[in-house]
């Protein structure tokens, strides 16, 4: 399964951003939200596990000043405004990106767009599923 996301990476993320979706369609508004808000905190924690791999101080403090954000607009998602889950989502796979150049955390290159795939097509479900409830 590696060897399929780090050759497809774009293609495998867009799929699995994906796979949560029908998920969403059983549950209350309130739980969609609060698993939301879950897998906003777990995609954000994998850089933070990334940077303990890494091991360079700077490194992990970066990423755990991000992943502090991200759990911060977690949040804030559940205790009324679950559009910061969306956003904190959007803002996520600009993150990926900023990996490719800024950031430099010893990260897989496919892994940078496989993360940004899965965040930006799960945040435009969760648009879809809140907004029009499907």
């Amino acid at each position: 399964t590696a060897m399929v996301i780090s050759r497809l990476p774009i293609r495998s993320g867009m799929i699995l951003g994906l796979v949560p979706l029908p998920v969403h369609f059983f549950l209350s508004l309130e739980l969609s939200h609060q698993l939301a808000a879950l897998t906003l905190v777990l995609i954000a924690g994998v850089y933070l596990g990334y940077a303990f791999k890494d091991g360079r101080p700077g490194v992990i403090t970066t990423e755990l000043l991000a992943a502090l954000g991200f759990a911060g607009a977690a949040w804030l998602g559940l205790n009324g405004f679950p559009v910061l889950i969306i956003v904190a989502l959007v803002a996520h796979g600009i993150w990926d990106l900023l990996h490719h150049n800024l950031v430099e955390t010893d990260i897989p290159r496919w892994y940078i767009p496989f993360c940004a795939a899965v965040d930006w097509v799960l945040a435009a479900c969760l648009v879809a599923s809140w907004t029009f409830g499907f």
